[in-house]
């Protein structure tokens, strides 16, 4: 659809631009502005899609995409960010890297989404749908995990979809969302209950095998 396109030539742009000069990330947030949250949203959770940690980032993260979400549940018409976001200037590499996973997931939606079941996604009901499971995302991204991997991917995926549903009209994308939602509580809680139970023989076993997921 449209907003496919004009994402990957926003970010292409970002790229080409980065080349030459420090862009921020004002630059793609400016021109999505008055653009839809689910647009937002996806943007700001492209960072995220990797396997590791990205420490203090990912509560910042968290918290301004649980905010974004409670915005959509309580009707604002346009996204409100904090100016701190607008002032981070991601470098060359990690403008290649947004740009890689963008094409990488419109490539994927391409194939998997259409408009149904959109009595979950349109009017302030979607937005309320989509907002509260962009909220719960951004909450669970927060919670400081800093040595388990995925860890940001999973809550990533679910506030991805539930963007997506927003987008494609697409209701099906809810129940993914939910899907992955579930998906992160159930590994949190295996990951602090191993904490729990075994300590810092849980830490050690983590912390040996982590590379592996570099």
């Amino acid at each position: 659809m449209q907003h496919r396109d004009a994402l990957i030539g926003l970010l292409t742009e970002c790229v080409e631009r980065a080349e030459h000069e420090p862009l921020s990330l004002g630059a793609v947030l400016d021109r999505l502005e008055q653009s839809s949250f689910g647009l937002v949203a996806l943007v700001l959770c492209l960072p995220f899609m990797q396997p590791l940690t990205l420490g203090p980032l990912s509560g910042v993260g968290g918290f301004v995409l649980a905010s974004l979400g409670w915005q959509m549940m309580k009707g604002r018409e346009t996204p409100w960010l904090p100016q701190r976001i607008y002032q981070i200037q991601p470098g060359l590499k990690t403008w290649k890297t947004l740009l890689g996973i963008c094409r990488w997931l419109v490539n994927l939606l391409s194939k998997i989404t259409r408009v149904r079941l959109t009595h979950w996604t349109d009017g302030r009901r979607g937005m309320k749908i989509s907002g509260g499971l962009i909220a719960l995302g951004g909450v669970l991204l927060a919670i400081p995990m800093p040595i388990a991997p995925f860890n940001n991917t999973l809550p990533a995926l679910a506030m991805i979809f539930a963007a997506v549903a927003i987008l494609e009209r697409d209701g099906l994308m809810i129940l993914v969302s939910i899907f992955w939602q579930v998906a992160t509580v159930a590994y949190f809680t295996v990951i602090f209950a191993l904490f729990f139970i075994f300590g810092s023989e849980a830490v050690n076993w983590i912390q040996t095998h982590l590379p592996q997921w570099g």
